[in-house]
């Protein structure tokens, strides 16, 4: 049974579409109307159904792993605290793809942080209007894996108000995660009652036939979700069931490096096996080393696991590699910004030396969920190094 990424303190705890019509033919008035029509239908909030996307682990629209990008997502949860978040903002400003295009991340917040702290309220604002990505992640912050649909839904929707009450819209925020990334059947129902795009709160890659290299690809719930009957075949309160508007995009675990990984990483040998001993003295848990997976979230490799800056380090990086010598699945980074103060300057480097580690590829895109949507829907191949 996989442990999840969690925050334990209250302490630690753009997609804006623009539609552009060709004016310069001269349109007839039912011809501009209907134009009209649709540029407003497309500033609604997320309602219809996705293309439906099947969970595999080939790229999209038949393109092979040589044309697509290697995808990297940065998800950061919680972001109760201004400090590490200014941190964050100002060092992503200072970076870019080697075609010149922005390196952009998505902030899963809590509306009860935002409520009285104007500083905080302002730095999201500002991470909106630079490209960032705001998503849902409950008023909140409980552990709802036992909420009612009902209940989800007054959680989801107060979060919504918070967010447009300090002036970033409901139509900006398209995306869901779950606090400690718990969830039930009712979970989805409300997210798809609410008319959110997507969810990026499931687990993948604990099956025993994927290493790193086949990850799934992003897909629609339309027929459920892999990684949940996997997880949850037995348990019908958990289980998630069709969802047609509705994409995921998991979180895969991590692959902790083996000896021959850590000797290309130089990081000493046996990491497995300590963090097998680590999970069992201090959480009863027996570890598999063969399989080596970990939750996808730092919370896990740095507190859970007891693992230092440097490792955490070279387990993304690892887990980057495989992905572009296999099949280049989306690698999305469970991630919180408490867990970066001023005081922990070594897990800052960590976050900093892996975005320029990703960054030295001409192949890898940091993006927002909503900018992965977006191709996944009209997957188009690179061409030249150019960002798709």
């Amino acid at each position: 049974m996989p442990f999840c990424g969690m925050l334990f303190t209250e302490d630690l705890q753009e997609s804006r579409h623009t539609v552009n019509f060709p004016m310069n033919a001269s349109p007839s008035k039912t011809l501009m109307l209907l134009l009209l029509c649709c540029a407003a239908l497309a500033l609604l909030p997320w309602k219809g159904h996705a293309v439906p996307l099947q969970a595999s682990p080939l790229p999209p629209g038949g393109l092979s792993t040589e044309e697509v990008p290697q995808f990297v997502l940065l998800g950061f949860d919680d972001n109760p605290q201004p400090e590490p978040m200014q941190w964050l903002l100002d060092f992503l400003d200072s970076r870019s793809h080697q075609d010149g295009s922005p390196v952009r991340v998505a902030f899963y917040s809590n509306g009860k942080y935002l409520e009285q702290n104007p500083e905080l309220q302002e730095l999201h604002r500002s991470a909106w209007e630079q490209g960032h990505e705001i998503g849902n992640h409950t008023q909140s912050h409980f552990q709802g894996e036992d909420f009612t649909v009902q209940e989800w839904v007054d959680e989801i929707e107060h979060c919504q108000q918070v967010f447009a009450s300090i002036g970033i819209p409901n139509d900006a925020v398209t995306g869901f995660r779950t606090p400690f990334l718990a969830y039930n059947a009712a979970t989805f129902e409300a997210i798809e009652r609410v008319g959110l795009q997507y969810d990026s709160t499931i687990e993948e890659g604990y099956q025993s036939d994927q290493d790193g290299t086949n990850f799934l690809w992003p897909y629609t719930l339309h027929e459920g979700s892999p990684g949940n009957q996997s997880e949850f075949a037995s348990n019908p309160s958990k289980h998630v069931a069709s969802h047609p508007s509705l994409f995921e995009i998991p979180i895969h675990v991590f692959i902790i490096p083996d000896d021959t990984a850590c000797a290309e990483l130089g990081l000493q040998p046996g990491l497995r096996k300590r963090v097998a001993r680590h999970l069992l003295t201090h959480w009863n848990w027996q570890w598999s080393v063969e399989q080596g997976k970990l939750s996808g979230l730092d919370w896990n490799v740095l507190e859970m696991a007891g693992l230092d800056a440097p490792t955490f380090l070279g387990i993304l990086k690892h887990n980057l590699n495989l992905r572009r010598s296999g099949n280049k699945a989306p690698m999305m980074i469970g991630a919180h910004s408490a867990m970066y103060p001023a005081s922990h300057p070594e897990r800052r480097q960590s976050i900093e030396q892996f975005v320029d580690y990703a960054l030295s590829f001409s192949d890898v895109r940091i993006v927002t969920p909503n900018t992965l949507i977006q191709w996944l829907q009209d997957p188009l191949p690179m061409q030249h190094g150019e960002t798709p």
